[in-house]
């Protein structure tokens, strides 16, 4: 298991967590808002009796799907609310694990995108200092033992993103910062994600 299988399980046992929470609470709402319905229709039913059985009955079923439909929009903004938080958090996670495995993280990122094993590596501000030499002795080493070139170095500037890297060779960079990684797979996993939160 990969760091990113590792990440994604962590975002799913987070996001179903949250999802739990989420649902009962749009549940709620939807009840109440059927609750309310009953109420205004058991009104009105009474004032449209007098007026004609018929017409009171094609107004009852016009607000009743009109209540569920409305029901039905709450869910699925519920829905979608509970995907893009889970999404959100995927950075702060990364951020906080472990420095050996972010570290082991940032290293594996590095030698997977490396493409001549000869880039610069630029890393965040706040990961430079504290993680820079580490990343790149792990990354060359993977690389090493991948039988490639194994002489990544340490850009002398920082990235202004928030985890990840970017690498860097002459005027091609290639950036794996996290936001950029989340964008290109958010669309591919959200389907797994909400089977997770929702199945």
């Amino acid at each position: 298991m990969n760091g990113i299988d590792k990440i994604t399980a962590r975002i799913r046992d987070d996001a179903k967590t949250e999802s739990e929470a989420a649902l009962a609470e749009a549940r709620r709402e939807v009840e109440e808002i059927l609750k309310d319905f009953d109420k205004e229709a058991a009104s009105r039913a009474e004032e449209t009796a007098r007026r004609g059985a018929l017409q009171a009955d094609e107004q009852y079923k016009r607000r009743e799907s009109i209540a569920d439909l409305e029901a039905r929009k709450k869910v699925l903004e519920a829905k979608q609310d509970m995907l893009d938080t889970a999404f959100a958090r995927v950075p702060e996670a990364i951020n906080s694990l472990p420095d050996e495995k972010y570290i082991s993280f940032l290293s594996n990122l590095a030698a997977l995108h490396s493409r001549s094993g000869t880039e610069q590596v630029l890393l965040s501000a706040d990961d430079v200092d504290k993680y820079g030499g580490a990343v790149i002795a792990a990354a060359n080493k993977a690389l090493k033992a991948q039988g490639k070139p194994a002489s990544l170095t340490l850009s002398g500037e920082s990235a202004d993103i928030d985890g990840g890297l970017i690498l860097r060779e002459g005027d091609i960079e290639v950036n794996c910062a996290i936001g950029t990684i989340l964008q290109f797979i958010r669309e591919e996993i959200s389907g797994e994600v909400a089977n997770v939160l929702f199945g």
